[in-house]
Parts: structure tokens; sequence; C-alpha cells
């Protein structure tokens, strides 16, 4: 027994010890005729003779600030910012950088037009005006797409097209609408633009409605166009650039946090927002992301108590009266068949004043957690926050946890052995093994640990190619179920 405490003690140890953050930031380089600005969550490097970014890279925090973490919306080399029409008509450009307490102001200038950026300093938010009859077109190429995980964690490796306005999320996914022209009517009341797991470029006309044309390359790589409509001289935009993150999206415009937890309805994406406020609320205290996922799985587990103990309670209702009916039923179904042993089942329920629909409770008591595990799955699956932290060794906490590069790649599973699904698994199994029901008998109670196995594996082939965020959410919440049921072993035994 105290053995048995020693390896908890064990794991719930290591699980707390402190991680750091990754830092992947290349140094940059000057080369002949580029202008590198800084401002807010944008790092632009603009070509001189064609007065378009050349390389746009944004920032998870300020970009004068001291956290690393940053993607890349476009390259020169893969991708492409391009302006037509009526701009680059072959003279010589004039550039100029304006520095105010609030904006970077960079214009550029040919002989008939100009256009021009204002970089908020301490927002992801750009206003851009550009030319007469002008079309901005936007490519994102490889470097905006996430590498792509294996088995279900695909899903994590997307790039969509989006519009967003006060009902919600629209996404145009290139699974659906590749090779099929998109036009999308961009007014002030909506935003329009491209978004992977993390990362999102978002434009709003100015006091002006624009049209919006775009789709998926053959690398299905989602591309825009947008132009002004015929009554306007300016295309003049609002431009958010920068993480899909729920507090700086909510400082631009309250209709971005529509983006946040989309695929979901009002209440689960309340319940969403709630434990993001509480996962941050922790973070806050311990200053680790690691440390503050185990915590919340442990403070949910916490708030749970009520329903958790409803939920075992009807368990325990269903469990005795499966052990009270086994033996008659059994005996109906050695002697009869077909209908004749539905009625005297039907009978048998009577005889003992039991609903048929008794089992109904089980999966009641399973139905009322759901909620929590969509919850936690979202928060934790798309938090950018999470993004390339490290913890113990999980290099990135966003990403599968990697323990050991396998000599091969496995269909599905990949080419990395992922450890936390094996503990996760472990602990539930030997949750099941331990937990022992006086209420049924011991053929039940067989048929029971054998379902618990089962769900264990099942969860283990969904999890394994999940991010290590989530998996370590559910490592913990598994050991702090253990703990329960191993302390209850000893406080029945006394």
């Amino acid at each position: 027994m105290k053995g048995r405490f020693l390896l908890l003690a064990v794991l719930l140890a290591g699980l707390f010890a402190v991680g750091s953050q990754a830092d992947d930031h290349p140094p940059e380089t000057k080369e002949p005729n580029e202008l590198r600005i800084v401002a807010g969550y944008s790092d632009i490097v603009f070509n001189t003779l064609t007065g378009m970014p050349k390389r746009w890279a944004l920032c998870q925090s300020l970009c004068n600030s001291d956290d690393p973490r940053r993607a890349l919306l476009l390259d020169s080399n893969d991708g492409f910012f391009q302006i037509g029409a009526a701009w680059g008509s072959g003279g010589a450009l004039e550039s100029s950088v304006t520095e105010t307490d609030t904006h970077v102001i960079v214009r550029f200038a040919a002989p008939d037009a100009f256009y021009e950026y204002a970089l908020a300093q301490n927002e992801a938010l750009i206003d851009v005006t550009l030319p007469e009859d002008t079309q901005i077109s936007i490519g994102t190429g490889s470097t905006f797409v996430p590498d792509e995980l294996p088995g279900f964690g695909v899903i994590y490796s997307r790039v969509s097209l989006v519009q967003v306005d006060a009902s919600g999320q629209q996404t145009y996914e290139y699974a659906e609408e590749s090779g099929s022209p998109i036009k999308l009517v961009a007014t002030e009341d909506n935003w329009t633009g491209l978004r992977n797991r993390y990362w999102t470029m978002l434009m709003q006309p100015v006091g002006q409605s624009a049209v919006f044309g775009g789709g998926y390359s053959e690398e299905n790589r989602p591309y825009l166009d947008l132009r002004a409509d015929q009554d306007s001289n300016y295309l003049n935009l609002r431009m958010y650039a920068g993480p899909t993150d729920w507090e700086q999206l909510r400082k631009v415009d309250p209709v971005l946090t529509g983006m946040m937890f989309a695929a979901l309805f009002d209440m689960l994406r309340w319940l969403c927002f709630g434990m993001l406020v509480l996962l941050e609320f922790i973070y806050s205290f311990v200053g680790n992301y690691g440390i503050a996922i185990i915590l919340l799985s442990l403070t949910v587990k916490i708030l749970m108590l009520p329903l958790t103990k409803l939920a075992e309670k009807w368990q325990q209702d269903v469990n005795r009266i499966q052990t009270l009916l086994a033996p008659e039923l059994a005996e109906i179904r050695k002697k009869y068949s077909g209908e004749v042993a539905h009625q005297f089942t039907l009978e048998l329920y009577k005889k003992h004043n039991v609903s048929t629909f008794y089992t109904f409770k089980s999966a009641a008591g399973f139905l009322i957690q759901i909620p929590i595990f969509i919850a936690a799955f979202d928060v934790l699956a798309e938090n950018v926050s999470l993004n390339q932290i490290s913890f113990l060794w999980i290099a990135d906490l966003g990403r599968p946890d990697a323990f050991l590069q396998l000599p091969f790649v496995l269909p599905f599973f990949g080419g990395w052995l992922n450890l936390l699904p094996f503990l996760m698994s472990a602990l539930s199994i030997l949750a099941a093994w331990l937990q022992q029901d006086e209420s049924l008998s011991p053929a039940l109670q067989r048929q029971q640990s054998i379902r618990l196995y089962l769900m264990a594996a099942a969860f283990w082939v969904l999890f394994y190619t999940f991010p290590a965020g989530m998996v370590l959410y559910w490592t913990s919440s598994n050991l702090f179920h253990l703990i329960k049921v191993e302390s209850g072993r000893l406080f029945k035994r006394g």
C-alpha cells in the first residue's frame, strides 16, 4: 500500500516540474532595398523598389517585447502581397516613415498614386490606404500553413478563409471549396481574411463596401483578392494581423471574439471562456502553463464534485438493479427467446418495481460531464498562449509531446513516441482495476472493468496525436481520479 502511494507521489511530483519557453526566432538580416518596420504585433520588411511587403511576421506579444514567438504571414519566396491596377506605373517610388506616439506611418508614392500603412504602436491593428481603382491580392504560401500533425491531429493543420460578423464566424474550408471561386461582400459590419489555428489576418473596409474574391490554390493554400466598390476613389482598410487571442481580438472589435470556439453553440462557448479565464487566473499565480494546466484539472475536479457525486450515485443505482435482476434474467434467457422472453422480462421489471429505462441513469451520469470534456478539449487545443511553451520533456504544449523519435514512421501515428497518452491510459486502467463496486456481482464487475479498459484504449487512440497541453490535462485528471479511488478504498478499510 505504501508503495502504491509512493508511486502516485512520484508521478505527481514529476508533473509539477517547471518548464520554459521555446525560442525559435531567427536573427534578422538586412539586404539592399529593404525597409523594416516593427510596430505593434507586426514585423514587416518592405521592398522599397515595389513598395510591397517582402516578409511579414506576426508576433504573439508586441514585437518589441522579449517574447520570441512569432509566425510568418507571408514571405516573398513563398506567398505574395500584390497591389495591382493603377499602382506601380513604372516611376520611381518615394518612401517615408513617420512615427507618432500611437502609430508608425509608412508611405510609398509613385508619380500618379500612393499608398500607406499606419501600424499601431501597441495593437495588432493596421490602417491601409490604397490607390484609386486598385486591387489588393494576398496569398499566404506554405509559411502560414502549420506543420501537419499525424492522425486526428491533422485538424489543427488547416488554413481557412473566414468572414466574421455579429453572428459569429463563417468558415470556407479548403476541403470543400478547393477549386471553387469565393465571392464575399465586405462591409464595416464584418471582417474577412485568413486564419489558422493560432494566427489570423483580417480586413475590414472603412466608410465603404468592398468585394472579396478568393479561393484555394492547387496546394490548398488560400488567397484573397479585394477591390473597392465602384463609388470609392480609394480603398481604405482596417487590418488585424496577429494572434487569435481573446483579449487582443476584443480590444480591436468585440465582433472578432466570435472567432473563438466558433464551432460550438453559445452555452458551450461561454463554458470555454470560463475555463480560459480560470486557466489564465491560475497561470497568473504559478507563472508556468504546464503547472497551470494540472491545477486547472484539479480545480475543475473540485468544482464538478456535486455532479460527479450525482453521476456516481446514479451508476451505483444501476449497478444495484443489475445485480438484483441478473440471476432471473439469466434464467429467462436460458428458457425463452423472442417475444416470450421480452414479456417475462417486463414482468420481472414490474415485480421489482424497476423502470425499463433504468440503464439511462448510467448514460445520463456520463452525459452531464461531456460539456466539460468539450470545453477542455477546445480551450487547450487552440490556445495560442500554449504555443511553443515547453514543460518537462515536452518541447511544445501545442504539439504532441514527442518523447522519443522512432526509427520509422507509423501510418496515422507518425514517427514519434508520445509518452503522455500512455501515462493517461495507464492511470485510467489502474483506476478501473482498483475501483470495485460492492453492489455488483463478480461477473458484472468484470464486464464493467472490460468496458473501462476499452474506453481507455479508445481515448489512447483519439488523444495520441493531439496537442500535449490537452493530453496533460486528462492525464492529470486521471491521476487525481486514481488518488480519489485509492483514498476511498483506504477509508472503507478503516
